[in-house]
């Protein structure tokens, strides 16, 4: 087995790694180290990258034996023995953000809404918790957030426990342990208490703050997508920048472009209504002139009209008495 660092230390990102095994992980090289301090992804946490003797590794991921296996680049070799290693800390640090937060907001929302979190995925880009909850409002996330942020920003120690099944059972945990044999049980103090072998910050204060910047209904249950520091950072640029440049745009305040918009949208489906009704008339129209009196059969193509506009002009010659139509279109769906 692969004696797992990052347990105990989520910040050494150099050291010096020793090759005990060369193999294979689903068909890509790689290599299994004594003691690691690479995380191999698991529980919802994406794995770690970094170099391991100047080669790139582009996975990492645990078997059932215990080995922890560190995924080459293609065409990277390792040899046995003496290796130093280095983790690529920006990704690092950015997964310990993203789990820290999770911890944080999920015992939020068990505080202040009564909603437990069913499940967690940390991806590379967005983050997602599915609660036991049936609707909620902004008001709500808000809430949840000011709690959540409040315990950041005190700035609290996190406190990490080794123990066995009986004495997890000493621990009021936030949700009952899946693992066996040793349990690590991460401690947010006065706050949360989570079996978990992610990495995760030594103080709330290094995740920044948590934002939730969408939500779906889920199998009657809600799933929130959030944010944690960095990531948080930079989305709240990117919609800073668009936000204010659609209003100066229009030479709108921020607050009055929502008005805006469902008044051209509600003008826009106004038009289209009448639009729809010119069209209408233009093909009953056209129907007639192509069916002509006595009605007959229609045959026709058009190298341009659109397929639904096929189909509406057809139906409009049968429904103006065309005893049959035979019509088609080139494009754009011929």
């Amino acid at each position: 087995m692969t004696e797992r660092l990052y347990y105990d230390d989520a910040y050494t990102t150099r050291f010096e790694a020793t090759v005990a095994q060369q193999g294979e992980w689903r068909g890509r090289r790689a290599v299994a180290l004594e003691r690691t301090y690479f995380y191999p992804e698991s529980g919802g946490q994406l794995a770690d990258r970094g170099t391991l003797a100047g080669a790139a590794v582009v996975d990492v991921q645990a078997g059932d034996d215990g080995r922890v296996w560190h995924v080459l680049a293609e065409g990277a070799a390792v040899d046995q023995g003496a290796a130093p290693a280095a983790l690529d800390w920006a990704r690092r640090f950015d997964h310990m953000q993203q789990h820290t937060g999770q911890h944080v907001l999920s015992a939020a929302f068990e505080r202040v809404l009564g909603a437990p979190t069913l499940s967690s995925t940390l991806g590379a880009e967005k983050s997602v918790i599915e609660v036991q909850r049936g609707d909620v409002g902004w008001q709500d996330v808000a809430r949840v957030e000011a709690a959540a942020n409040q315990v950041l920003w005190e700035d609290r120690a996190i406190v990490l426990h080794w123990t066995d099944e009986a004495g997890a059972a000493r621990f009021a945990l936030r949700k009952p342990p899946k693992a066996k044999g040793r349990i690590r049980i991460v401690e947010i103090p006065d706050w949360d208490l989570s079996a978990c072998g992610g990495t995760h910050t030594r103080r709330t204060g290094e995740v920044g703050v948590v934002k939730v910047v969408r939500w779906d209904k889920v199998r009657g249950n809600l799933r929130f997508e959030f944010l944690c520091g960095g990531r948080a950072l930079r989305d709240h640029a990117w919609r800073t920048e668009t936000l204010l440049e659609a209003a100066k745009r229009r030479t709108l305040s921020e607050r009055d472009l929502i008005e805006h918009l469902e008044r051209a949208a509600a003008e826009r489906d106004h038009l289209q209504r009448q639009l729809d009704q010119v069209n209408a008339r233009m093909l009953e129209s056209e129907a007639r002139e192509l069916t002509g009196d006595p009605p007959a059969g229609v045959a026709r193509f058009d190298p341009e009209r659109a397929r639904d506009a096929v189909r509406r002009l057809g139906l409009a010659c049968l429904g103006a008495g065309a005893p049959w139509v035979a019509i088609g279109a080139g494009g754009p769906q011929p």
